[in-house]
């Protein structure tokens, strides 16, 4: 799907970021319900603690780094482009607790090893392919300390990686009828390389252990697109087996929580 670069120059020069990326929560009435009801309930456990030390992978322009910092101890936040990392100082230059970063699409080097309870990326590497996760994998495996979680939205394309090979091997002209009948035309730009079972076999590669991964219909009727995994060290107190959820309702969840937030937000 999206290299580097590509992914550079559309998140740090043509996308204009029209409403700081509260846009993209328009699906859950906003950013506001979609924290409250879709994301905090998923990771409440590992940030209601004391003296929480945090990590937000690719923030955009802050849409969740807003939740995040109310929780943090002390908060890095690394993107590759610059100018989300400018449009977070800008935003959060009252907070105190932020350190920002910008890196190379792939690099943690600036984050001290064995230093983080909990890090985060929500909506954007989706975009990444299966190299750039692994990279991102074994430098998280320095970085959590051993009682450390980490919940990564991820691209569940990859489980669908022979429907597409099949259907690029026929006639263009059939491509989009085949696409609209097998329910595959709307991949929202995620990496066909990567996918839950894949990401899992990575966490293991570094001795990572997932403890929970929650596959979506992310924006779609009925393709499970992107995945939600959840993983600590072997040795922490979280590690368990893990549990696999095929969420095929997440969009009608999605609906409920935007019209209920006209209620209560």
């Amino acid at each position: 799907m999206g290299t580097i670069e590509e992914n550079k120059k559309i998140w740090n020069n043509e996308y204009t970021w029209p409403i700081d990326g509260d846009e993209w929560s328009s699906a859950w009435g906003g950013s506001k319900s979609q924290w409250h009801a879709m994301i905090y309930p998923r990771i409440h456990k590992y940030i209601e603690q004391h003296n929480v030390f945090m990590l937000e992978i690719a923030p955009g322009y802050g849409r969740w780094t807003n939740f995040l910092k109310d929780f943090s101890t002390k908060l890095d936040i690394v993107d590759l482009s610059d100018n989300c990392i400018n449009a977070c100082q800008k935003r959060f230059e009252k907070d105190t607790n932020i350190e920002y970063h910008i890196n190379d699409g792939k690099s943690l080097e600036m984050i001290q090893d064995d230093s983080l309870d909990f890090i985060f990326s929500m909506d954007s590497l989706v975009h990444v392919e299966i190299d750039v996760i692994e990279e991102y994998i074994r430098q998280i495996a320095k970085k959590l300390k051993t009682n450390g979680v980490a919940f990564i939205h991820h691209s569940n394309l990859g489980e669908y990686e022979k429907e597409y090979e099949f259907i690029n091997e026929i006639p263009q002209e059939y491509r989009a009828i085949l696409l609209n009948k097998m329910f595959l035309n709307s991949i929202h730009w995620r990496a066909l390389s990567v996918s839950a079972e894949k990401f899992n076999t990575i966490l293991e590669k570094y001795n990572l252990q997932c403890i929970s991964q929650e596959i979506v219909n992310w924006g779609t009727d009925a393709l499970l697109n992107d995945c939600f995994s959840i993983f600590t060290t072997k040795d922490s107190k979280y590690a368990r087996d893990n549990i696999i959820f095929r969420n095929t309702n997440f969009m009608q969840e999605a609906l409920l929580i935007k019209n209920r937030s006209k209620l209560y937000l």
